[in-house]
């Protein structure tokens, strides 16, 4: 009965974990906000499947987004940070990122 109940007990909170769409920070870069200028935001995001397979260029191309909003095409303190938020099988990406145009 007490073994019935620790396995029931854990299958219930495995399947909660998993269901949840649990956010986890996997990497960050932050830089000096200070500067004079227009500040820009930008925000990207692609999926992975059972953490085999991850976005490729996904900071990459919120930078490049972050330039393209400058008119002089220079950005000074620069901050992305990166989230994943997983769901049973497939894990969804984000890049946020925020810069001073120059």
């Amino acid at each position: 009965m007490k073994n019935s109940l620790i396995k029931t007990a854990t299958m219930v909170l495995g399947l909660c974990v998993m269901l949840s769409g649990c956010v986890w920070m996997r990497s960050s870069s932050i830089a000096d906000r200070g500067g004079n200028g227009q500040t820009v935001r930008v925000s990207t995001g692609d999926y992975g499947i059972l953490h085999l397979t991850t976005p490729d260029g996904i900071t990459e191309a919120a930078n490049s987004q972050l330039v393209s909003q400058c008119q002089g095409g220079k950005v000074t303190n620069a901050q992305t940070e990166m989230a994943m938020r997983e769901w049973i099988l497939i894990q969804w990406y984000t890049v946020n990122a925020v810069a001073v145009c120059q």
